[in-house]
């Protein structure tokens, strides 16, 4: 509006934009966010949905294996004096014993995602938890001729940590070696302390992770050799929760390849006030 003597008005205009563009990109954002939180529901809801199912499956099928492995003990303990019956009874124990670890892998795995473990916490030692991880693994170590060379301090090393959890750690790490390297292959432990940190190396001979797998290595359901897996036994998850265990008790865990065929190196790292330097215990 201008506006003349007297401040009287003599000329006036009026300015339209159009805005419909702007109106309907503003329409169609809105669509697309609703679009969006549908879809984030909707997987939010399948992934609930698929732990609550792993967990299930896990608790059904753990019923059956421990009623099998207490028939195999009844077994063993009938048959002392038939030499071809123990070594059946054996195998087969070792083989539920393989499939329990499996399922028990299934189902913290489930659980850790649910937010369902709490650690308990206790003063540990290097050395125990690195003796029990083997035991555990002892049977299919020995059955795929594998040597096992372990490297630790001579005094102990202390840190705090759920014991049972961290065998499980080192267990999986033990059992992937294991898996991964051709019959007759070496694997080797190495404890010690660095910087405030306890750090564990287990590393194989085996056929080692390519560059295009290494980024994904600890993913859920993630073998970098499928057929090797189908073939000895897996569900690509004992990395996973080796890697959520390790982050649950403060530290990190990260794998090492050089490539194909040229072995493997996984390397956790947790907190700990060190009171032993490096010396190696063969």
């Amino acid at each position: 509006v201008f506006r003349g003597g007297e401040q009287k008005p003599y000329q006036a205009y009026t300015v339209f934009d159009d805005i419909s563009e702007l109106k309907h990109a503003e329409e169609e954002l809105r669509q697309a966010n609703e679009c969006l939180t549908s879809a984030n529901a909707a997987l939010a809801d399948a992934d609930r949905r698929k732990d609550e199912f792993l967990a299930m499956l896990a608790h059904e099928l753990r019923n059956p294996v421990m009623a099998i492995r207490s028939a195999m003990q009844t077994i063993r303990d009938k048959a002392e004096r038939n030499a071809d019956i123990q070594q059946a009874t054996y195998v087969a124990e070792q083989q539920v014993k393989h499939l329990s670890w499996l399922l028990d892998d299934l189902l913290d795995v489930s659980r850790l995602t649910r937010g369902k473990i709490a650690l308990r916490k206790e003063t540990v030692t290097l050395q125990t938890i690195i003796a029990e991880a083997l035991e555990t693994t002892r049977g299919f170590i020995d059955a795929r001729g594998h040597v096992v060379s372990v490297s630790l301090p001579e005094e102990p090393v202390h840190f705090e940590a759920d014991s049972t959890r961290i065998i499980q750690v080192v267990g999986n790490l033990l059992d992937n070696a294991a898996k991964y390297t051709p019959q007759g292959g070496e694997i080797s432990v190495t404890g010690y302390c660095e910087r405030g940190e306890v750090v564990l190396c287990v590393r194989d001979n085996g056929i080692g992770i390519s560059p295009e797998m290494l980024p994904r290595v600890f993913d859920l359901f993630v073998q970098s050799d499928p057929f090797v897996a189908r073939s000895e036994g897996g569900l690509g998850v004992g990395l996973t929760l080796a890697r959520t265990l390790v982050e649950h008790h403060g530290g990190s865990i990260n794998a090492h390849s050089e490539g194909s065929s040229r072995g493997s190196e996984f390397v956790v790292r947790l907190p700990a006030v060190c009171s032993a330097p490096f010396a190696s215990l063969r």
